[in-house]
């Protein structure tokens, strides 16, 4: 699985970096758990604090984009985050800490 960085914009008024980006992947489309660890690898970011909120496949190749957001600290991510988003992604955490145990 490869991420590429299409677009990154700070928004003040939301404290938060807003990124576009590719996934070319072979198989199927990964999971949100895969892509918000990359991605947080890519950024050198606090995983905790990037919210993925969309992946959506190219029909027909092994390619997906998606949209994600890293905010400044965690008190605006409470505040301006819808809550199923916040499920989605804190799913996805714990997820992680019960394959890591």
């Amino acid at each position: 699985m490869e991420i590429k960085i299409l677009s990154e914009r700070y928004n003040p008024l939301l404290k938060r970096k807003e990124y576009r980006f590719i996934v070319d992947h072979d198989g199927p489309t990964p999971t949100f758990k895969d892509v918000k660890l990359k991605l947080a690898a890519i950024l050198n970011a606090n995983k905790d604090l990037l919210i993925v909120e969309k992946i959506v496949e190219e029909a027909g190749m092994q390619r997906a984009r998606g949209y994600a957001k890293l905010y400044d600290n965690e008190e605006m991510l409470k505040l301006v985050e819808r809550e199923h988003i916040l499920r989605k992604n804190k799913i996805e955490e714990e997820t992680a800490a019960e394959e890591g145990e």
